[in-house]
């Protein structure tokens, strides 16, 4: 039976349908159906093995193509360089595994919230059971303070309020009754249900139990949160695109260099051997740690800016997000209520400070802070409202990171606003104690208190304008109690009206002095005839530091959603005061009962057109369906949220990003990236440091290219000379490699170390088909190959030709040309590393330090390469010393290059 049938049938239809009764079920019938129907816990999915999860990262196309390099060395015999080659795979994907291995804590972390003792009624007795023993048909009994154990029909209420913010997004505690509903409603608006995993703010009831388990609402996310999303992100992508390509030319290669040398006569051993080498310098060896240390880097400055980030490959990600979906309460907004405006006596008032801090002033129209004397003339609407209140603040601890609330949160605002102005005394209970509590309900809309005053008792009101006024008779003016008119009505309701429609809550404050003789509290007798002492509207405001991120999204062309469950109004007005729209103007807004009428195409239109919009009274199947629409339209999507209601979209987005502070453990669980102060612009900062990563990787990626497609440059001319001339290889095996892990690994690396531009955040994020080998950059890195590698090939043809003797392999002066071979795409690559920092500048910037990192690597690989020439090693990598003319002609060719460079860089920017 749907959930929708029970919230839509009388209390005693359901107790029906059931089998149920006000007595509650007898404990044989419960055990058969506890047998039939399983435990009431939430069961996780299958989980992945630990040796499946290692395993998983050897998929990657560079690490294949890095066994499969090392494989190839270990034919030739290279046995140290496919050593390390295996190394630097089975390295990366021992970091990948600790990175994206972590226990399936999200089903833990829902049963730890939800998880309690249930007070049931069977056979008409009340007794305390394990939840997990619940089943569908027991009675349940619910008081103040309680955790809801199951999705419950309520029978009974007295004055039932139930905190659902972590299921529905709803930031204020929901009144509840048992009362039929009849029409349609969503969750959050299902007035006569409880459910499993929210709890009791106020009041008492009793609810039959209509689901249990994974059929719950809570249920029913965990299983949301289960299912497999196999989207790869754009990093994955792109280097798999790259390695794809790398992987077919590398065959391509290997497979022509075979033909060819078996055709020139070189025998089937040379031509194998040969072949094989060139194929594993076609492979950029260290790119998957360049990549892995490019994110590392990223990840480790993320966690110094509060943004933790539990996969590494997320820390690029966040660089293409297009689309933020993020929640209102608790992310752009404090979940704190806060005293923004006070009406008294005829004056309007702002009230500065946010959230449970007690610091902050009031001000006059003025905007002139009220001095004492005018404060304790206002002091008894802030008492009033402060003792007809029963919450508490309190200071930070070790649980709480900042002031928290005890209690109603909007009673907790008032307690803070006294607290703020120095009107609330400590002993304010002590010196003036409660005789008698009138506690709200919903019939009503207030609450009283009786208070004893050293000149007698007196009643403090607070509730709705409309309950407070049917039955007020006075109201305080110019100090003095005068006859409440239609007039004064008439103002407080157009006032009213105007607070509301900021999304402010407004409550009426008032008071009374009771009789000597009224001490027999009856209700009716004693709420009557107040005065009415004036207006606090209150708000969830938004957070520091949000209106100015949500602009620098603006201007990096990042779309922002904002998926709540709280009403239309109140999330619009939020999204009006952060400029959600960059003209100020109010941003659409779309209930979860008109995405029920969209179809897909539809609502993919509808996103498609706006660049802000507000989904409201959504629950966690509207935002998923949210996401899962936009990664259709092959958007980048980070989602944020705090709540358990977050944790599917979170899961299923790109990015989730799940406060830290505030955070429930499952959204924390559910997501990518953890923002510890909770900060939105910390958010914003992430994007920005995953464009520096994915910027970074770009540059990387290229140089790295560019340097293996010289070292296939100087083969190829190598065997064209041969078959011509007779002339010996240019360059061996070996050498190439010692290029790729000796003179290039330090500064490749190095270069995910620049600093991000200062207009990064100025431009839109990548395409998705735009990927770092295309049409252009390939044309570049060819163009760059070219030129490095027969600027090589060059210098070891004229080393060869000045010679007055024949230079044979195997020779000493063979070494000395190979040598320089080895030296010129070296120094050039040392060139190119540096010049590819700036896409349009010249090497020559007043930047050029500001990477020390590059500038020591390049020393140090500078170092590494003079030792393997000048030492005696220099033999057993086929080397050997050259002498200062042979220098020459290596800064010579790196000198052409770099010119070359330069060249390309001044039609791009003539070009751009």
């Amino acid at each position: 039976m749907a959930d929708q049938e029970f919230y839509r049938q009388t209390a005693q239809q359901t107790l029906s349908d059931l089998k149920s009764s006000k007595s509650g079920l007898d404990e044989s019938e419960a055990a058969k159906r506890l047998k039939a129907n399983g435990k009431n816990e939430l069961v996780a999915g299958q989980q992945r093995s630990l040796v499946k999860i290692f395993l998983l990262q050897f998929k990657d196309v560079l690490v294949i193509l890095l066994l499969a390099a090392a494989l190839m060395s270990f034919i030739i015999g290279s046995y140290r360089d496919g050593t390390v080659m295996l190394a630097i795979a089975i390295i990366n994907s021992v970091i990948g595994f600790m990175q994206e291995f972590k226990a399936e804590k999200i089903m833990d972390s829902l049963n730890k919230l939800v998880n309690s003792p249930s007070k049931v009624i069977r056979s008409g007795q009340v007794s305390e059971i394990p939840q997990q023993n619940l089943v569908v048909g027991d009675l349940v009994s619910l008081e103040e303070g309680d955790k809801v154990p199951a999705d419950l029909r309520i029978i009974e209420s007295f004055n039932l309020r139930t905190n659902d913010v972590s299921l529905t997004g709803e930031s204020m505690p929901q009144e509840k009754q048992s009362n039929q509903i009849k029409e349609e409603k969503p969750l959050a608006d299902r007035d006569n249900m409880a459910y499993l995993g929210t709890t009791v703010a106020s009041g008492s009831a009793k609810g039959v139990v209509v689901r249990t388990g994974m059929e719950t609402e809570m249920g029913k996310i965990a299983a949301l949160t289960q299912e497999e999303d196999k989207s790869k992100s754009p990093l994955q992508s792109e280097l798999q695109s790259v390695a794809n390509r790398i992987a077919v030319f590398a065959v391509v290669v290997a497979l022509l260099l075979f033909g060819v040398s078996i055709y020139q006569g070189y025998g089937i051993n040379f031509a194998l051997i040969y072949a094989l080498g060139i194929a594993v310098a076609v492979v950029p060896q260290a790119l998957p740690m360049q990549v892995t240390v490019a994110l590392s880097q990223g990840v480790d400055r993320l966690a110094k800016k509060n943004a933790v980030v539990k996969k590494l490959s997320s820390a690029e990600t966040l660089g293409s997000t297009n689309v933020i979906c993020t929640d209102k309460t608790g992310t752009l907004t404090k979940n704190e209520m806060t005293v923004k405006k006070v009406y008294f006596d005829g004056s309007e008032y702002d009230v500065t400070g946010l959230g449970y801090q007690p610091e902050g002033e009031i001000l006059n129209s003025d905007q002139e802070a009220l001095t004492e004397e005018e404060i304790a003339e206002m002091e008894i609407i802030f008492d009033a409202a402060t003792m007809a209140s029963n919450a508490e603040i309190h200071k930070p601890d070790d649980e709480h990171p900042g002031w928290y609330a005890i209690g109603d949160p909007t009673e907790a605002a008032l307690i803070t606003l006294s607290t703020k102005l120095g009107t609330r005394s400590p002993t304010e209970d002590q010196d003036n104690p409660e005789l008698h509590e009138f506690s709200f309900d919903s019939d009503r809309k207030r609450m009283s208190s009786v208070r004893e005053f050293e000149d007698g008792n007196y009643l403090k009101m607070k509730g709705a304008l409309g309950s407070v006024l049917s039955v007020t008779k006075h109201i305080l003016k110019d100090g003095k109690i005068v006859e409440f008119t239609a007039e004064d009505r008439k103002e407080l309701e157009e006032l009213n009206q105007k607070y509301s429609r900021q999304a402010m809550r407004v409550l009426a404050i008032a008071y009374r002095k009771l009789e000597a003789d009224e001490t027999d509290y009856v209700l009716e007798d004693i709420e009557k005839d107040v005065v009415f002492l004036g207006l606090v509207a209150m708000i969830d405001p938004p957070k520091e530091g949000v209106k100015e991120a949500i602009a620098q999204s603006h201007n990096a062309k990042i779309d922002t959603y904002i998926m709540t469950g709280d009403h239309a109004i109140t999330a619009q007005a939020v999204g009006k005061e952060i400029k959600l729209d960059e003209s100020g103007q109010d941003v659409p807004v779309f209930t979860s009962q008109d995405l029920a009428a969209m179809s897909e195409t539809e609502l993919r239109e509808l996103m498609e057109a706006n660049q802000s919009l507000i989904f409201s009274r959504v629950s966690p199947e509207d935002k998923l369906r949210i996401v899962k629409n936009l990664k259709d339209q092959q958007k980048i999507v980070a989602v944020t949220g705090d709540g358990v209601n977050d944790a599917p979209a979170l899961k299923s987005a790109h990015i989730g990003v799940a406060m830290g502070q505030m955070g429930t453990d499952v959204s924390k669980e559910a997501s990518e990236l953890i923002l510890l102060d909770d900060s939105y612009p910390t958010l914003v900062y992430a994007i920005k440091e995953g464009r520096t990563i994915y910027n970074n990787l770009k540059k990387t990626v290229i140089a790295s290219l560019t340097t293996n497609g010289a070292e296939l440059t100087i083969v190829l001319l190598g065997l064209l000379a041969a078959a011509l001339f007779g002339l010996p290889i240019p360059i061996l095996a070996i050498q190439i490699l010692s290029i790729d892990l000796l003179a290039e690994i330090l500064p490749l690396t190095a270069l995910t170390f620049d600093p991000a531009s200062e207009r990064l955040m100025e431009s839109p994020p990548r395409s998705q088909s735009d990927h770092i080998v295309n049409k252009r950059s390939f044309s570049e890195v060819a163009f760059l190959a070219i030129l490095m590698g027969s600027l090589a090939f060059t210098n070891f043809y004229l080393f060869i030709n000045d010679q007055t003797q024949l230079v044979e392999a195997g020779s000493q002066l063979y070494s000395r040309a190979t040598t320089i071979s080895f030296l010129t795409i070296a120094f050039s690559q040392w060139v190119n590393i540096m010049s590819r920092r700036y896409e349009l500048t010249s090497i020559f910037n007043s930047n050029f330090f500001s990477n020390q990192k590059m500038i020591y690597s390049i020393l140090i690989s500078i170092a590494m390469v003079l030792l393997i020439i000048y030492t005696p090693v220099n033999s057993l990598l086929g080397f050997a010393a050259v002498t200062g003319a042979d220098w020459l002609r290596v800064v010579a060719g790196g000198a052409i290059f770099l010119l070359g460079h330069e060249v390309i860089k001044f039609f791009k920017r003539k070009n751009n």
